[in-house]
C-alpha cells in the first residue's frame, strides 16, 4: 500500500521540486544573499521606520503615527495582530525560501493545487502553473516592489480551488482550505486583487447554478453555497484585524471619497470613491495593446525592461556618436522602448504566446461547463481594463459596480486573464489527451484552432503593416535632442546649426521608431515559432507519431522557456543589491542632522528636495515628522489641505501644522540646507476668538487669509461644541508634556474659559479626548485640526486613539482563526481516517 501511495505522488513530488528548482534558479542572487532594490519596498520603509522604532521601545506597534502627512492611522502601513493567526502557517507553505523565491514557489504551487481540484493531469498542471506565476505581470511587480500584491495574486488559485472543491461535494476540506486560503489572501492587504478573485468566485457560482439546475441538481446546490458562504465568511473573519480598521479608515480616505469641497467638483467625481480621473490616469490599457498578452514586444514592451542591449539600438548608437555614454544612452532607449498611451508602463501583461495558443485549443476542445464562466470573466476583465480607453461601459462600472470605484489602475484587472488563460489552457489539453473522442474529430477541432491562431497572426500582421511607432512623447523628444545639439553650439547657433539640430533630432527619433519596429518583429517572429512548436507536438500526437509524455514533456518546455525568458526582462540578477546597500538606503543629509539636533520638540519638517515630490516621497518620514510624505490612499481632508493650500505656499497654513523646518537646497553648493521656520505655532495654542463659517468650502477659503494663531475658523454645524468665543487672559498658557502616538498630553491654566487649537490631524474615527480623565468632546477646526473648549482652571489634557474597531478586530480574527485550525484538523483526521479505512 506504501508503494502505492508513493507511486502516485511521484509527480506530484516532482513537480514541486521543479518549481523550487526554477525559482531558485531564476532568482539565484537572493541565494547568494542579495535582496531586491524595490522602489516601493523603499518607500514602505520610509513610512513605517517610526512604527518599528516604537515597537523596539514599547514592544508594540502603534495605532498612529506621526511621521507623514502630520499624522494618520499607523495600522494601514505595519501594525500587530492577536497571536493565533494563520498567516503563521505561510512560512511552512513557502519551505521558508527568501523573497522572491518564495513568491514563485508559491504561486505555481497554488496554481497546481487548483489544477489538481480540476482532475487536471500533474504534468499539464505543472505547465500551466509555471505559466501564471512567471507572467510578466508577476516579475514587473515584484521589481517595484509591490510585494503584497503579488502574495494576494500567488494565493488567488488556491481560493478558486477550495471553492470548486465545495462544488464538487467535498464540504469538509473545501471548506477548511477556502477559509484559510481566502483568508491568507485577505491578510497582503491588496484588496484589489482580493477584488479580482472575489469576481471570479462569484462568476463561478453563477455558472455552478446553471448547470445544477440544467443537470436537475437542485439538492446539492443550498448546501454547496451555504457551506462555501460560511467558509469565506470565515475566512474574512480570519483577518477582520487587517480590513476592518481599513474599511473604516477607508471612508475618510482620498479612496471614500470624503472630501466636504464642492467648489472644484468634477462631473468625473464618483459617490464614495475616487474621482475618475484620477483613478483611470494610469493603467488604462490600449484596445490594440491587449494583444500584448499574445506578442510582448507588439507596443515596445515597457520603461521597466531591458530590450535594447548594447549594439542592439540604433536609437542608442546615434545617441552615443552624439557624446552620450553607452550606459546612459542603453537607459534612455529602454525608457522610451514603450509607445502606446499609458503614462508610466513599466511592462506588458503577457502571458505566453504557447499559452494563448492552447487558450485558443480549449475553446474548441473543451465542454466542460467551466469553459463558459472562464471566457465570461476574461472579456469582463479584457474591458475593464480598457478603462477610459472604453469609457461609456468602464465610467458606468466605476460607478454602479459595488466597491469598484475605491479602486485605480484598472489594467489590474488582466490578473483575471492571467489565472483563467492558463487554467483553460490546461483543462483544453487535457481534454485533447483524454481520448474521449474519436481522432478524427479530434484532428478536425485541432485544425480549427489552428485557422483561429492564424487569424490573429493575421491581424496582428495587418498592424503591423499599418503602425507608424510613434509615441506620444516622441514631439518632445526631438526638441529635447535638438536642443541638446543646439546647446553644445555653446551660443554660435546659425540657421544652418538650427536646421542641423532639427534634422539631427528628427534622424534620432526615427531610429528609435525603428527600434520599436524591430522589437515588434522579433516578438512576432518568436511568437510564431513557439506555437509552431506547439502545432508540430500536438499535431504529431494526434497523428499518433508522438507519445503523450513526449507531448507534454515538450509542452511543458517550450512553455516555459517562453515566459520565464520574456520574464527575465524585467526581473534579472540587474534588480539585486547587496542587503547592506539596501537597508542603508536611507542616509541623512547635513539638513537631516542638523534637524535631528534639535530636541524642543515637537515639531513637523517639509521636505522640499525629495526625489519623489514632498507629498509622494517617504524620506524625510524616516528620519522625522513629515508635512508630506507617500501614501496611495492618505486621508481626504488632508489631500484637500495639500490641493488647495499646501500646494500653493500658504505659510499660515504651514505655521499651524507647526512646520519649523523646510528641506530645501543651499544654492552655493547644491546640497541640501535646513531653514528654520520661526513662525511655526508650535504643538498647541489658545486663540482670542472663533470665526464660525457656513460650510467646507468657506472653511478652506478662510485659510487664505484668516491669522489662525488668533482665530480658530469652524463650520457652523458644529457650533454646539465649539462655543462662543473665548475670554481673553493674558496669563492663560497650554503645555506640551508628551507625544507617545497613541497618547497626546498637555497641560492648561487659565483663569476664564478657553479655546484651543491642537496641531494634530482630526480623525474622529478613534481619538477621544479627556479633561482630567473625564471624555470630554473637540471639534474640527481649521479644516484638519482638532480644538476644544477649556475650562478654567488647571488642567490635563489628554487625545487617546483608541479606535473600537481594532479591539472587535482582534476578538473577531482570533475567534475564526480558531475555527479554521479546527476545520483543517478535522479535515486531516477524515483523511487519516479514510485512508485506514
Amino acid at each position: 500500500m506504501k508503494s502505492t501511495w508513493f507511486k502516485t505522488a511521484i509527480p506530484h513530488i516532482l513537480a514541486i521540486v521543479l518549481f523550487l528548482l526554477i525559482a531558485v534558479i531564476y532568482c539565484q542572487p537572493a541565494i547568494q544573499g542579495k535582496v531586491l532594490e524595490q522602489h516601493d519596498i523603499i518607500g514602505w520603509k520610509g513610512m513605517a521606520q517610526q512604527s518599528f522604532e516604537f515597537k523596539e521601545k514599547y514592544g508594540h506597534f502603534p495605532l498612529w503615527t506621526n511621521s507623514l502627512f502630520s499624522g494618520m492611522p499607523a495600522y494601514t502601513i505595519a501594525y500587530d495582530g492577536p497571536a493565533i493567526q494563520t498567516i503563521i502557517l505561510q512560512p511552512i507553505i513557502t519551505l521558508g525560501l527568501p523573497v522572491p523565491i518564495s513568491f514563485f514557489f508559491l504561486a505555481c504551487l497554488a496554481f497546481y493545487f487548483m489544477c489538481l481540484v480540476f482532475r487536471i493531469n500533474p504534468y499539464i498542471s505543472a505547465m500551466a502553473a509555471i505559466a501564471y506565476a512567471y507572467a510578466t505581470f508577476d516579475p514587473i511587480i515584484i521589481a517595484v516592489g509591490h510585494n503584497t500584491q503579488m502574495m494576494a495574486i500567488a494565493y488567488a488559485p488556491a481560493v478558486i480551488g477550495s471553492l470548486i472543491l465545495i462544488y464538487q461535494r467535498k464540504y469538509l476540506a473545501g471548506a477548511a482550505l477556502l477559509a484559510l486560503f481566502f483568508g491568507l489572501q485577505i491578510s497582503t492587504q491588496h484588496v484589489q486583487v482580493v477584488y479580482y478573485t472575489s469576481i471570479i468566485m462569484a462568476l463561478i457560482t453563477i455558472a455552478y447554478l446553471v448547470n445544477s439546475v440544467r443537470e436537475k441538481q437542485l439538492r446539492e446546490i443550498f448546501p454547496a453555497l451555504g457551506v462555501a458562504l460560511v467558509a469565506a465568511l470565515v475566512g474574512l473573519g480570519t483577518y477582520a484585524v487587517t480590513w476592518l480598521p481599513l474599511q473604516e479608515y477607508s471612508h475618510e480616505s482620498m479612496r471614500g471619497g470624503k472630501s466636504e469641497l464642492t467648489l472644484s467638483d468634477s462631473t468625473n467625481k464618483s459617490k464614495g470613491g475616487l474621482n475618475k480621473d484620477y483613478a483611470f490616469f494610469y493603467g488604462s490599457y490600449g484596445i490594440a495593446e491587449t494583444f500584448s498578452i499574445f506578442t510582448p514586444g507588439i507596443y515596445g514592451g515597457g520603461s521597466a525592461g531591458r530590450a535594447f542591449k548594447p549594439g542592439k539600438s540604433a536609437f542608442a548608437e546615434k545617441l552615443t556618436e552624439a557624446g552620450v555614454p553607452e550606459e546612459s544612452a542603453i537607459q534612455f532607449a529602454n525608457s522610451y522602448a514603450y509607445w502606446g498611451n499609458q503614462p508610466g508602463h513599466a511592462g506588458p501583461v503577457y502571458l505566453g504566446s504557447i499559452i494563448c495558443f492552447l487558450f485558443i485549443v480549449a475553446l474548441v476542445f473543451t465542454r466542460s461547463w467551466h469553459k463558459w464562466w472562464i471566457v465570461a470573466a476574461v472579456i469582463f476583465a479584457i474591458f475593464l481594463s480598457w478603462g477610459k480607453n472604453f469609457s461609456s461601459l468602464n465610467y458606468f462600472i466605476f460607478d454602479y459596480l459595488p466597491l469598484y470605484n475605491k479602486f485605480r489602475a484598472p489594467s489590474m484587472a488582466l490578473v483575471i486573464p492571467q489565472l483563467l488563460f492558463p487554467l483553460m489552457a490546461a483543462l483544453g489539453l487535457q481534454e485533447l489527451i483524454a481520448a474521449k473522442m474519436p481522432k478524427e474529430l479530434a484532428w478536425k477541432k485541432f485544425k480549427t484552432a489552428v485557422y483561429i491562431t492564424g487569424g490573429v497572426f493575421a491581424l496582428l500582421l495587418a498592424f503591423y503593416l499599418t503602425a507608424d511607432f510613434a509615441g506620444p512623447n516622441d514631439a518632445a523628444l526631438k526638441e529635447q535632442l535638438s536642443g541638446m545639439m543646439l546647446n553644445g553650439a555653446q551660443g554660435n547657433v546659425t540657421p544652418q546649426i538650427q536646421q542641423q539640430a532639427a534634422a539631427f533630432g528628427q534622424t534620432v527619433v526615427r531610429s528609435l521608431q525603428d527600434d520599436r519596429q524591430g522589437l515588434f518583429t522579433s516578438d512576432l517572429l518568436r511568437s510564431f515559432l513557439l506555437i509552431a512548436i506547439a502545432v508540430v507536438l500536438i499535431g504529431a500526437y494526434l497523428k499518433d507519431k508522438i507519445t503523450q509524455q513526449v507531448l507534454l514533456a515538450g509542452v511543458l518546455v517550450a512553455s516555459s522557456f517562453d515566459l520565464i525568458g520574456v520574464a527575465a526582462r524585467y526581473l534579472n540578477a540587474e534588480n539585486y543589491v547587496e542587503k547592506e546597500a539596501f537597508e542603508n538606503s536611507f542616509q541623512p543629509t547635513a539638513a537631516d542632522l542638523e534637524i535631528l539636533k534639535d530636541t524642543n520638540k515637537p515639531f513637523r519638517v517639509f521636505d522640499q528636495i525629495d526625489n519623489q515630490g514632498p507629498f509622494n516621497g517617504s524620506r524625510a518620514s524616516y528620519f522625522h515628522n513629515s508635512v508630506g510624505g507617500y501614501s496611495p490612499a492618505k486621508l481626504s481632508l488632508y489631500n484637500d489641505l495639500i490641493e488647495k493650500q499646501l500646494s500653493k505656499g500658504n505659510m499660515n497654513v504651514f505655521n499651524m501644522l507647526n512646520t519649523r523646518y523646510f528641506i530645501g537646497t543651499n544654492p552655493a553648493n547644491n546640497q541640501p540646507v535646513a531653514q528654520l521656520n520661526t513662525g511655526a505655532f508650535g504643538a498647541a495654542w489658545l486663540v482670542k476668538s472663533i470665526k464660525y463659517v457656513k460650510n467646507a468650502d468657506e472653511e478652506m477659503q478662510a485659510l487664505d487669509s484668516t491669522n489662525l494663531k488668533d482665530i480658530a475658523v469652524i463650520q457652523q454645524k458644529y457650533a454646539s461644541i465649539g462655543g462662543q468665543s473665548p475670554t481673553y487672559d493674558s496669563t492663560a498658557s497650554i503645555q506640551w508634556v508628551e507625544n507617545l502616538n497613541d497618547k497626546i498630553v498637555y497641560k492648561t491654566k487659565s483663569a476664564s474659559n478657553q479655546f484651543a487649537v491642537f496641531s494634530e490631524i482630526h480623525y474622529d474615527k478613534g481619538w477621544n479626548a479627556y479633561v482630567d480623565g473625564k471624555l470630554a468632546p473637540y471639534v474640527k477646526v481649521d479644516y484638519v485640526l482638532r480644538g476644544m473648549a477649556i475650562p478654567a482652571g488647571d488642567h490635563t489634557i489628554e487625545f487617546r486613539f483608541e479606535p473600537a474597531s481594532v479591539t472587535i478586530s482582534k476578538t473577531i480574527t482570533t475567534v475564526c482563526a480558531i475555527l479554521v485550525y479546527l476545520l483543517l484538523a478535522l479535515t486531516a483526521w477524515q483523511a487519516w481516517r479514510s485512508r485506514k479505512t
